[in-house]
C-alpha cells in the first residue's frame, strides 16, 4: 500500500519566535500535499491533547494559522473524539490535524474510541495527516520509544513512521539522540517530518533557527507563540 501526506511537525507552520513568518519548506510541502487550493479545502481539527491551558491556548493558535493559509472557518471542524462523527464522515475530510498537549492522554482517547483505524484508513486514502508536537509523538511506533517502552502495547502509536520522536528540541539544553531500536528524531521549532510508505524527510526552515539564551529561557506567550495581533 502507498500513501505519502503525513507532516509531523514540532510547532505548526509558523516560526513560534514570529508567528508571523511562515516556516517555508513546511508551507510549501502542506499545500503540495493538498493538491488543491486551501479554500476548498476541510479540516478537522483535533485538539483532544490540549488538557491544559497552555496547550488550549496553542491549539488556538494553530487554528488561527489555518486559516491564514487560507483555510475557511467554516470549513475547521473541531472534533472532541466524543464519537460524533462516524467513519465515512471522517473521510470525507481533506485534512486531519492534531493538535499538541498531552500525547498520554490523547492515545487513550483514540483506543478508547477505535479511532486508531479511522486515522489509518484516513491516511492510507493519501489523505493529508498533520501533527504537531503530541500529534507528531502519536504517529511514532511507540509513544514511550525514546524511554524504553517500545515493547509496551498500552503505549504503542499509530506506526506511521519508523522512528521515536521528541519535540520542542529548542527547549532542551544539551539533548543528544539515544541509541535505540529505531531512528532518534530530535525535532526542533522550525523542523517537520514528511512521511510516506516509503520513508520521510526532515524539512527545515534555516532562516528561523534560533539561538537561545539559557540565561534567560523564552517564555510562552511572550517570547514565544505569542498571538498576533
Amino acid at each position: 500500500m502507498s500513501w505519502q501526506n503525513v507532516l509531523l511537525t514540532d510547532s505548526g507552520f509558523f516560526d513560534p519566535f514570529d508567528l508571523r513568518r511562515p516556516l517555508s519548506p513546511i508551507v510549501e510541502r502542506f499545500a503540495q500535499m493538498l493538491g488543491k487550493p486551501s479554500p476548498q479545502a476541510r479540516v478537522l481539527f483535533i485538539p483532544a491533547a490540549a488538557c491544559d491551558d497552555e496547550s488550549r491556548q496553542l491549539a488556538d493558535i494553530l487554528r488561527q494559522e489555518l486559516e491564514r493559509l487560507g483555510f475557511l472557518p467554516g470549513h475547521i471542524i473541531p472534533y472532541e473524539l466524543d464519537g460524533s462523527l462516524g467513519e465515512a464522515e471522517v473521510l470525507s475530510f481533506d485534512v486531519m490535524f492534531f493538535t499538541g498537549g498531552w500525547c498520554e492522554h490523547l492515545l487513550k482517547q483514540i483506543k478508547a474510541t477505535h479511532f486508531d483505524q479511522v486515522i489509518k484508513k484516513f491516511v492510507f486514502s493519501n489523505k493529508v495527516y498533520v501533527g504537531v508536537s503530541a500529534g507528531s509523538i502519536l504517529a511514532t511506533p511507540n509513544i514511550m520509544g525514546c524511554f524504553g517502552g517500545a515493547e509496551d502495547e498500552e503505549t504503542a502509536g499509530l506506526g506511521l513512521v519508523p522512528a521515536y520522536i521528541d519535540c520542542h528540541c529548542d527547549l532542551k539544553p544539551d539533548l543528544t539522540p539515544k541509541r535505540l531500536p529505531l531512528l532518534h528524531v530530535l525535532l526542533h521549532f522550525n523542523q517537520a517530518l514528511a512521511v510516506s510508505s516509503s520513508g520521510f524527510e526532515l524539512l527545515e526552515d534555516r532562516q528561523a533557527c534560533h539561538a537561545i539564551d539559557w540565561a534567560s529561557p523564552p517564555e510562552f506567550g511572550v517570547d514565544v507563540f505569542q498571538p498576533v495581533s
